[in-house]
Formats: structure tokens, C-alpha cells, sequence
């Protein structure tokens, strides 16, 4: 094996990799754990906490 053999296997892991987390990422089973870390921040702020559930009811209410 060549310098150029291992660089393109290096390629290659590195792609899958990629697509692998992009697959992981962009889920939509994982859609609401990840909303919930966004949220993370404001956790201990109740204004915002109401803010978030007031957006999440006027949300559910015109679909």
C-alpha cells in the first residue's frame, strides 16, 4: 500500500463518517430531543419558559 491508498481510504472513513452524522443529526426521531436541548439555556428563567409555551400553544393552534 502506497501513500496514495491510505489517503484515499483516510477520504473515504471520513466521508461515511460525515454522512453518518449528518443522517443522525437531521433525523426526525431526534427532532424533539434536540428541541429540548435548545431550550436548555432558559431553563431556569420562567419568563422565558412561559414565553416558549405560549409560542408552543399559539404554534399547535393555527395548524
Amino acid at each position: 500500500m502506497d501513500i496514495g491508498m491510505i489517503r484515499g481510504l483516510g477520504t473515504v472513513v471520513v466521508l461515511v463518517a460525515f454522512v453518518g452524522l449528518a443522517l443522525w443529526v437531521f433525523s426526525p426521531r431526534r427532532k424533539q430531543e434536540f428541541d429540548e436541548a435548545t431550550q436548555l439555556p432558559f431553563a431556569d428563567d420562567p419568563e422565558a419558559t412561559r414565553h416558549v409555551e405560549q409560542a408552543k400553544a399559539s404554534r399547535s393552534k393555527q395548524q
